[in-house]
């Protein structure tokens, strides 16, 4: 026990004093912060990416340049008009306007309406211009029908249409486009963390593994220590380190929550709540167990650093498999192949954190999954220990998959 001990410990401090590590845990927070908490200051405010710019205005009429004024006025973004679409297209360029909204002569009826932008991809400013120009021709048609405006307005006037959340409890919430926005953000930082936390401290332990193996050293180690302790030792060591790198995030993102995010007139999003992220931290720490025994075990079994990486592919799929079904994880989370891979031990830690982040999944799926997990982490830990002791004295061969199972049967 002793042994095991000093093990973790060396292994903790290698990882906790590594440059890496520290610039990733100082970084996590903003990383966090720019995810979440960013795109909903510029979806309240889509005035921001402005930076001061006015927007350059050609030929529109008086009533439509005052519609235009008092739809960005609220956006802080001055409109302007400019008598040369050449020289205004040059100031878009040079930053010296925002954007250039250019009307045709004849407009609406025989001309176009043109945006012009460096980027062309500020929806909510085009968006913005867009409606504005929209009510004024559908006003100024209206009037010239002879229809009473208010009488067209009553029978063009969309119905109400709410979406709802109903929680267990019986709670109701409102949501919307900007609550499925949030959402899908959040998911996304959260399913983010575990990938790339898991991914790398499974790739440092397999690395950690074969370089020990090729330089020699594991064959000093061994003769103080004995092959389960030495990898169980490098896993929990890491793991420890991982576990301080997200005290580190959490303690950041409730500072936020609680004090800069009231003080500041932040919106922060309603999926940061202490439950959340507590159902993150489990996570982690299951699939961290998960994964770091599977990379360890690999690791023994590999002749180099290319052969880790050929062996791993496996692993690094079902990781992968989440990542690219973000989409229906949050639009449809309970349909049968995302409950599928709740329950499977590869897949779960993401998939069922994503399902909790989105809606309410049954306690009996959430208990199974993590009933699964456990049973999962156990049974890989005895198999890694199994394929650590045969495989990390054996060098100067490459081995297939397959032998490596067999060495599962070794007693």
């Amino acid at each position: 026990m002793n042994k095991l001990k000093y093990v973790i410990r060396h292994e903790f401090r290698l990882t906790a004093a590594n440059k890496a590590f520290v610039v990733l845990t100082i970084l996590g927070p903003f990383l966090i912060f720019a995810v979440t908490v960013l795109p909903s200051l510029l979806t309240q405010s889509p005035g921001a990416v402005a930076s001061g710019k006015p927007l350059a205005v050609y030929g529109a009429s008086s009533p439509v340049e005052q519609v235009l004024t008092s739809a960005f006025s609220a956006m802080n973004i001055e409109v302007r008009t400019v008598d040369d679409v050449a020289t205004a297209k040059t100031g878009v360029l040079d930053g010296t306007w925002i954007a250039l909204l250019a009307l045709d002569q004849g407009w609406p009826d025989s001309g176009a309406a043109q945006w012009y932008s460096k980027s062309g991809a500020e929806v909510a400013l085009y968006s913005a211009a867009k409606a504005a120009l929209d009510a004024t021709v559908r006003e100024s048609r209206i009037v010239a029908s002879g229809i009473d405006p208010v009488l067209l307005q009553k029978v063009l006037a969309p119905p109400s249409f709410e979406v709802i959340k109903l929680a267990e409890s019986g709670a109701e919430q409102a949501k919307g486009d900007a609550a499925f926005f949030e959402i899908l953000m959040t998911v996304l930082v959260f399913i983010m963390l575990i990938y790339m936390t898991v991914l790398l401290y499974g790739q440092m332990i397999g690395r950690s593994v074969v370089t020990e193996k090729t330089s020699k050293t594991v064959e000093i180690m061994l003769s103080s220590v004995n092959a389960r302790d030495l990898m169980f030792g490098k896993i929990l060591g890491q793991g420890l380190a991982g576990l301080l790198q997200y005290a580190v995030w959490i303690s950041m993102a409730m500072l936020l929550k609680q004090f800069a995010g009231p003080l500041l007139g932040l919106a922060i999003p309603a999926g940061l709540s202490t439950a959340n992220l507590g159902w993150l931290v489990v996570f982690f720490v299951l699939a961290f167990f998960l994964y770091a025994s599977a990379y360890a075990a690999l690791g023994a079994a590999s002749e180099d650093e290319q052969h880790l990486g050929q062996m791993a592919w496996p692993l690094l799929i079902f990781l992968i498999v989440p990542m690219v079904m973000i989409s229906t994880l949050v639009t449809n989370p309970d349909s049968t192949i995302v409950v599928a891979l709740s329950l499977f031990p590869l897949t779960s830690p993401i998939v069922m954190l994503a399902r909790i982040l989105v809606t309410s999944p049954p306690l009996w799926q959430i208990a199974l999954c993590l009933g699964i997990l456990v049973v999962s982490v156990g049974a890989m830990a005895l198999l890694a220990a199994k394929i650590f002791r045969v495989g990390i004295l054996l060098t100067g061969k490459r081995v297939k998959l397959g032998e490596v199972i067999r060495w599962v049967r070794v007693k």
